[in-house]
């Protein structure tokens, strides 16, 4: 399977989301991680994973521009699963990321500001989806505040949108910064058992 982490807004948690996944993923089966941001944050976590030995890791590399595309087809192949943290701007890379993938997740924050942002997005996509018919495009709530309605807000927005909403909700929370600085995810430090559930469900419901 092959994933994609999209977003041209930053701020949603786009490259915390793609190590989780790909590490979840490398716990069973081979997954390459591609970090095709030109801030290379994903690389960065990778060099500190391997600095502080834990395991399993992904396969990191970084590819970028149209070589997530046309290097990227080609390493996948000897991958089970490969994971893509694509830019947080429309670029190149972003559109190589849609057309290499099967599945395309987008973290999305609950605000006006994230909703705005999605109609250019949504106009990419469904560009994407020109070339890349079985692109599945699946929306992730991400750095939610439970305390207030903006997370019902935006999921009736979505839903106008006729776009697939997972059920998972990823909430704003130090934990995951700390696991990030420490090259590891937050099921591994075993502070916040919330964050640990929200991410166990991500993948329950992204992995085939």
């Amino acid at each position: 399977m092959l994933y994609a982490v999209v977003n041209t807004k930053g701020g949603v948690g786009k490259t915390t989301t793609a190590i989780h996944l790909a590490t979840m993923l490398a716990r069973s089966d081979r997954t390459l991680l591609i970090d095709g941001d030109p801030q290379a944050s994903s690389a960065s976590w990778a060099a500190w994973r391997r600095e502080a030995n834990r395991n399993p890791s992904p396969t990191t590399t970084c590819l970028t521009g149209k070589a997530i595309l046309a290097e990227g087809k080609a390493l996948a192949e000897g991958f089970a699963h490969t994971v893509v943290d694509a830019g947080g701007r429309d670029s190149v890379g972003l559109r190589s990321s849609l057309l290499l993938a099967h599945q395309a997740i987008v973290p999305v924050g609950a605000s006006n500001l994230d909703a705005a942002a999605m109609t250019d997005l949504l106009e990419v996509i469904e560009m994407a989806k020109d070339y890349n018919p079985e692109l599945r495009v699946r929306i992730l709530l991400t750095r939610i505040d439970p305390r207030t309605k903006d997370t019902a807000d935006m999921v009736s927005f979505l839903q106008e949108q006729k776009l697939s909403v997972l059920a998972t909700r990823v909430c704003e929370r130090v934990a995951y910064r700390r696991a990030i600085g420490e090259g590891a995810i937050v099921q591994e430090l075993g502070k916040d058992q919330a964050a640990s559930h929200e991410m166990d469900a991500l993948l329950a419901e992204v992995k085939p």
